[in-house]
C-alpha cells in the first residue's frame, strides 16, 4: 500500500480533484473518527458551512423523505471535509457572505423548484467534478447502501452555497 499525502488545490470547487487527493479521500473518508474530527473542524472554522447544514434540514421535508434525509445530509458532511482539508477558505467565508449565499439559494428556490434546483446542482457537479463525486458516492456507500446517490446530490448543494458565497465575495471586492 502506498502513503498519500494531501495536496493543496486552490482552484477547488471550480476544478476536479487531482488522483492524488482522490486517493487520499478514499482511504480517509472510511474512518468514522477522521470524519467526525474533521468535519467539526470544517463547521467550527466556517459559518457557510453551518447554515448550509441547516438550510438542509429545513428543505428536507418538501423533496428529501426521512428514509434518505442521512444520505443527504452525509454528502455535505463529506463535502465539506473535503472542501476544508484541500482548499480552505478564510476569505469569503464570513458572516455576511455565508448569508447571501444562503439568501441566494432561497430566492433560487422560490424562482425553480427544490427538486429541480437539486438535481441541476447533481448533475453539474457530476459534471464538473467527476472524480470528486464519484470519490464521494464510494465513501457514502459505506454508511448508506443504496441511498449513495443521495449523498452525492448532498454534496453538490453544498458545493453550490460554497460557489454563491464565493461569487458574493467576488461582487463586493470589485
Amino acid at each position: 500500500m502506498e502513503l498519500t499525502l494531501l495536496n493543496h488545490q486552490p482552484e477547488f470547487p471550480e476544478q476536479d480533484l487531482t488522483q492524488t487527493n482522490a486517493a487520499f479521500f478514499e482511504f480517509f473518508l472510511q474512518n468514522g473518527t477522521l470524519l467526525e474530527a474533521s468535519h467539526s473542524g470544517a463547521e467550527q472554522s466556517n459559518l457557510l458551512f453551518n447554515l448550509a447544514h441547516l438550510a438542509a434540514t429545513h428543505s428536507k421535508d418538501t423533496f428529501i423523505d426521512d428514509s434518505h434525509h442521512a444520505g443527504f445530509t452525509h454528502g455535505f458532511t463529506l463535502y465539506e471535509i473535503m472542501s476544508s482539508l484541500i482548499a480552505p477558505r478564510t476569505d469569503y467565508f464570513t458572516d455576511v457572505t455565508a448569508m447571501a449565499a444562503t439568501r441566494s439559494l432561497n430566492i433560487a428556490l422560490r424562482t425553480k423548484k427544490q427538486d429541480e434546483l437539486f438535481n441541476d446542482a447533481r448533475d453539474e457537479f457530476r459534471s464538473v467534478q467527476p472524480i470528486a463525486a464519484e470519490v464521494i458516492g464510494r465513501a457514502a456507500e459505506r454508511y448508506y447502501p443504496g441511498i449513495a446517490h443521495y449523498a452525492v446530490m448532498g454534496a453538490a448543494i453544498e458545493r453550490q452555497f460554497e460557489l454563491e458565497a464565493r461569487d458574493f465575495q467576488k461582487s463586493i471586492v470589485q
